[in-house]
């Protein structure tokens, strides 16, 4: 089969050009695009056939030549639209690298940090496109391509979209971000998780609608870059009380905005010079061993998790009834009134600003 369909290719495709500018060649993968070379302009182009009912040509060319406006190093580019024998086409950009779902399929799930990188590419394409008032439609692992060097670019712009919501582009796109980590789509039982990234889509995928796009935003270019601190303390061990201190501090920014209800280690990220993030709180709740006392979701919650947060990264271990502090330091006895059981015990944000600025050394 695949003889016959080079043979015909040789014989007759290769000598095809549409609008008299575009050589056909030879298909790209294993869909509809097929390589083709830009004869005036000298380079090589992608184009695909659009297959859609004659009554719907007038709109499905409308929606394409809008698409020619969007530019973004994360959009595949559609440079031209091309009306061949009553067939429209699409013209897009040449970018060489593999689809999401051939590397994932061909080689194994991405890590985390590069899984967020692909989200991060494909966010900021969408946000340009939902400015320009286009849908894409057909956010999935066939339609990011990954370069060479890494980079995630969205292809698919242009097609007849499946939907007119810039919400099922997220939900779409949370769906992808799974199959980039787990291999499969999320079916009706996303991949359980506590780590940030798998919080995260299960918050995309949420049946009453995807986060704020400034919270996704965030969560991706965070994981893209830094390194959650379970996952520091898990490498490195017990950190210095200082830059324990310090985590704390960074840790307040957030906390002074309102009940966050999600304080924990996974949920700090820690960039290559040190600083800490917290993350947004998203729909995953809070792990039992740094769930206050009193489970229920307070600012005074938030203090006991974040004293929790706190030990772990000091002493290597979460806190257990009864466990010592043997490494805190200067930190223990701030430690014991985060970690008091009743919520009037513990210190106010200004107080413990004070304290854990004193240990940090501010």
């Amino acid at each position: 089969m695949r003889t016959e369909v080079i043979v015909h290719l040789e014989m007759g495709e290769t000598s095809r050009k549409l609008a008299g500018r575009y050589r056909l060649l030879n298909p790209l993968g294993e869909g509809s695009v097929r390589l083709a070379f830009d004869e005036p302009g000298h380079r090589d182009v992608a184009v695909r056939q659009l297959r859609i009912p004659a009554e719907l040509h007038d709109a499905a060319l409308r929606r394409a030549r809008r698409a020619m406006e969007l530019r973004h190093a994360s959009i595949v580019r559609v440079l031209d639209v091309v009306v061949e024998d009553g067939t429209p086409w699409l013209v897009m950009e040449f970018v060489a690298g593999s689809s999401l779902e051939q590397t994932v399929r061909s080689r194994r799930p991405l890590p985390i940090m590069q899984a967020a990188r692909v989200g991060v590419g494909a966010l900021s394409a969408l946000t340009v496109a939902h400015a320009a008032a286009i849908v894409h439609g057909h956010v999935e692992p066939g339609n990011v391509l990954l370069t060479r060097t890494g980079r995630a670019v969205l292809t698919g712009f242009g097609l007849p979209s499946r939907s007119t919501w810039p919400s099922a582009d997220l939900w779409s796109l949370g769906a992808t971000l799974h199959f980039a980590l787990e291999g499969r789509p999320p079916g009706q039982s996303p991949a359980e998780g506590p780590d940030p990234l798998r919080s995260l889509i299960r918050a995309m995928l949420h049946p009453t609608g995807p986060p704020p796009v400034e919270v996704i935003r965030e969560t991706l270019e965070r994981l893209a870059l830094d390194q959650p601190l379970d996952l520091l303390i898990e490498s490195l061990g017990p950190l210095p009380p200082a830059e324990v201190a310090a985590i704390g501090l960074a840790a307040m920014d957030r906390l002074q905005r309102g009940i966050h209800g999600g304080v924990q280690p996974g949920n700090v990220l820690i960039d290559a010079h040190g600083r800490a993030t917290l993350l947004p709180s998203l729909r995953s709740g809070t792990l039992p061993a740094y769930t206050a006392p009193e489970g229920v979701q307070s600012p005074a919650a938030d203090l006991w998790s974040l004293g929790a947060t706190l030990f772990a990264a000091v002493e290597g271990t979460p806190p257990a009834p009864g466990a010592p502090l043997g490494r805190a330091g200067p930190l223990a006895p701030i430690l014991f009134r985060l970690l008091s059981g009743d919520p009037t015990d513990r210190p106010s944000l200004d107080e413990l600003r004070r304290e854990l600025g004193s240990v940090a050394g501010n």
